[in-house]
């Protein structure tokens, strides 16, 4: 990952970008989400406000804000970086 791509990840609030797509519910010190990459019935995706980071414990997916806006919008990192930018 390169250093634009740190900075920006570290200045993006993941969770507003989450709430964008998904509805997020409190779970002691993360939220928790239906996972929007698979059919899920239940709350699999957990996002940490603290890290910066989702993780999915349905199907693995995780990352950062840059990761997210990556696989929900089917775009290249530098395509995800230039929306997270534009927002």
């Amino acid at each position: 990952m390169s250093s634009d791509q740190n900075i920006l990840s570290a200045q993006v609030d993941l969770v507003k970008i989450v709430s964008k797509y998904i509805l997020l519910e409190q779970s002691r010190r993360n939220l928790k989400g239906r996972c929007p990459f698979h059919k899920d019935l239940a709350t699999s995706l957990m996002v940490s406000p603290e890290k910066n980071q989702f993780q999915c414990f349905g199907c693995g997916k995780g990352g950062g804000p840059i990761e997210f806006v990556m696989a929900i919008e089917n775009k290249s990192r530098e395509e995800a970086m230039l929306l997270i930018a534009r927002a």
